[in-house]
């Protein structure tokens, strides 16, 4: 037998019968404050657990966390935190009331955090007479919305009536739902913190996007602070790997639970999010996908007006609601029943994939106005009303669950970027991501450098300019060595999306047909001219360097005077003199000769000392010594005590 592990959960106005259905459905009552049973009804969520067969395969079962969000109007926010993780929808709707304010306010919600699959419960049906009417009245609620034909079952948590049926059907729909996300990217919005004697600080939430191990270094994010997993909880049980899909608790260490006057910055709380370390940085600003709803909220004008730029909302995300300014793009104000790009600026750091839905709320009145999604996961508030972000906006509009989509649009915008590092806040796994890039990059449309990727048209044009700056210098100066690198350096940092860039730039000229000459760079195959002036002084240090292929004249013996020392520089740099040490060159072809004649005895031989190839070379122990340490620089040789080995590649 195996689990499979969801999530599913009710929503619905207040005293519909939430928390007793869930009661009904596992044995367990959510509400599990003093104050929600004062009250009678829901404020925090509520959780409870139910592992039921699955239809399609007896054998094995499904694990569900079940969480009852709160359904009056004051605790809304607490709502949005437990739907946004939903696998399966509970909606609930009480036959003596029918569609409530608070019910559209739900359902709203519920689509603009894109919450597919759904069951509408039709709870207290002992209480009514007039059951036909009320069906008629949800039926018509849902028509042309996504929920249109989902399932409408009448139950009544009192008399036990439908329960079976809800629990068949809830089976029947997670039977056939693809297998939770896992993106190896977990995170875990906080819903819950406490401190336990003895144990110390523990978390619970419910996991998404990835697994989490015991004794997994991880971040609290937005604030950025390192927490340890001492240990884990998950449907009741210590467990040493949390699977996505499941609600789960986890003791911390190294970190506090954060308090109303809390004001250390070790702590964490309601509202953070427990993720790896490598998956980037909170944000003070996102560009974003908004949509309002055209349906009225009776009771609530907000629903019916226009959104104008520039308002300030409640930006509720996960477990948290951050206060923020909304800013359109293009336009001053959003109709009910239709959509608009925008950037969301907060006040404070928050943490958000691409991809991510999040709903907005009145911040004042508590009315919720639009939801939306994430499109760009780390926006530049300088770049919003750019041209080239508005068109990188405009195509993952439609588009933000396709990978391919997102690295384009990535590239094509950014020109540069580095490949561990590309599309880390997303939902697709690092593999994926890789795999995508090389695709395009075999496809022509990306170069790649090591774990760097370029925009290819961008990449050939940018070293096209590098290239003439280099070949301007060849014709204007041919007794140039080259272009000092630090004059490309700054030719092409106006060019560049960063200055780091230039180093990758470099890279990819290298690698082409430009060389380094000490500390400039030159075409390969340019062959400086000696100026006129060192003309004379350039042909006797070729003379006396020459005269002895392997046993030349010390430096001081070759360059006898300032002109011919700056000539024997440029030969040096040409590649014509090889430097050995302060006092001592070889002709690159007297080099050659003799490194070819070590090779050729190590490959046979197997090892030899350095009076053993002294021997065999035939040149002197003040050329042969610091030639043997450039062929162990250069990777050719290694030495081990007295002997010198060929280097095993």
């Amino acid at each position: 037998m195996s689990d499979r592990h969801f999530i599913i959960g009710t929503a619905g106005h207040i005293d519909h019968g939430k928390s007793s259905l869930i009661e009904a459905l596992t044995g367990t009552d959510p509400d599990r404050l003093p104050e929600e049973k004062a009250r009678g009804m829901t404020i925090e969520l509520g959780f409870a657990q139910l592992t039921i067969p699955s239809v399609a395969n007896p054998d094995d079962s499904l694990a569900l966390g079940v969480i009852d969000v709160p359904g009056h109007s004051d605790f809304v926010k607490n709502m949005v935190a437990g739907v946004g993780s939903l696998d399966l929808a509970i909606f609930i709707v009480a036959a003596d009331d029918g569609w409530m304010p608070q019910t559209e306010e739900h359902y709203q919600i519920l689509q603009y955090l894109n919450v597919e699959r759904a069951i509408v419960a039709l709870t207290k049906v002992d209480l009514t007479d007039e059951l036909e009417l009320v069906l008629e009245d949800v039926r018509e609620n849902l028509i042309g919305g996504p929920w249109e034909n989902v399932d409408v079952l009448p139950v009544s948590s009192h008399t036990g009536e439908g329960i079976d049926e809800l629990r068949k059907k809830i089976a029947e729909i997670l039977d056939a739902s693809p297998p939770v996300s896992n993106s190896g990217k977990p995170r875990l919005p906080v819903d819950r913190a406490f401190s336990l004697k003895g144990i110390g600080t523990v978390v619970a939430g419910t996991l998404i996007d990835g697994s989490l191990e015991v004794g997994t270094e991880l971040v609290v994010q937005p604030a950025g602070v390192a927490a340890h997993i001492r240990t884990a909880q998950s449907h009741g049980k210590n467990v040493d790997e949390v699977p996505p899909g499941t609600r789960t608790a986890v003791n911390l260490s190294g970190i506090s639970v954060r308090e109303p006057k809390s004001t250390g910055k070790e702590v964490v709380g309601r509202g953070d999010i427990l993720t790896l370390p490598s998956l980037g940085e909170s944000v003070m600003a996102i560009d974003v996908l908004i949509t309002k709803s055209d349906r009225d909220i009776r009771g609530i004008k907000q629903s019916t007006k226009p959104m104008k730029t520039g308002r300030e909302v409640m930006f509720h995300y996960g477990s948290s609601g951050r206060r923020a300014r909304i800013h359109f793009l293009g336009q001053k104000s959003l109709e009910p029943g239709s959509s608009t790009l925008a950037e969301v600026r907060f006040y404070e750091p928050v943490y958000v994939f691409v991809g991510d839905r999040f709903v907005l709320r009145d911040a004042s009145l508590g009315a919720t106005l639009a939801g939306g999604i994430v499109l760009d996961e780390d926006a530049n508030r300088r770049a919003f009303r750019k041209e080239f972000q508005g068109t990188f906006l405009e195509e993952r509009r439609n588009h933000v669950d396709n990978i391919e989509v997102l690295v384009r649009t990535q590239m094509v915008r950014d020109k540069a970027v580095f490949l561990p590092t590309l599309l880390a806040k997303s939902r697709f796994s690092a593999a994926k991501i890789r795999e995508v890039a090389e695709k395009l990059v075999a496809e022509g449309d990306l170069e790649q450098s090591g774990d760097w990727v370029f925009e290819a048209d961008w990449w050939r044009q940018v070293s096209g300019i590098a290239a003439a700056k280099i070949d301007d210098i060849h014709r204007d100066h041919p007794d140039h060595l080259g272009l000092p690198l630090r004059e490309l350096r700054a030719m092409m940092e106006p060019e560049l999306p960063s200055p780091k860039f230039f180093d990758q730039l470099l890279s990819g000229l290298l690698a082409g047909n430009y060389s380094k000459a000490g500390p400039n760079i030159r075409r390969t195959d340019h062959i400086p001219i000696l100026p006129p002036e060192l003309e004379k002084a350039g042909e006797l240090v070729r003379r006396r360097v020459l005269s002895d292929l392997i046993s030349p004249p010390n430096k001081g013996e070759t360059a006898t005077c300032p002109a011919e020392e700056k000539a024997l520089r440029f030969l040096t740099h040409t590649g014509e003199v090889v430097d050995l040490d302060p006092k001592t060159v070889i002709s690159s072809k007297g080099f050659e000769l003799v490194k070819d004649q070590i090779v050729a005895f190590l490959e046979e031989h197997g090892r030899a000392t350095a009076s053993e190839l002294r021997q065999h070379t035939g040149t002197v122990r003040r050329i042969l010594m610091p030639l043997l340490e450039k062929l162990d620089e250069d990777g050719v040789t290694r030495r081990d005590g007295d002997y010198r080995y060929l280097k095993q590649v």
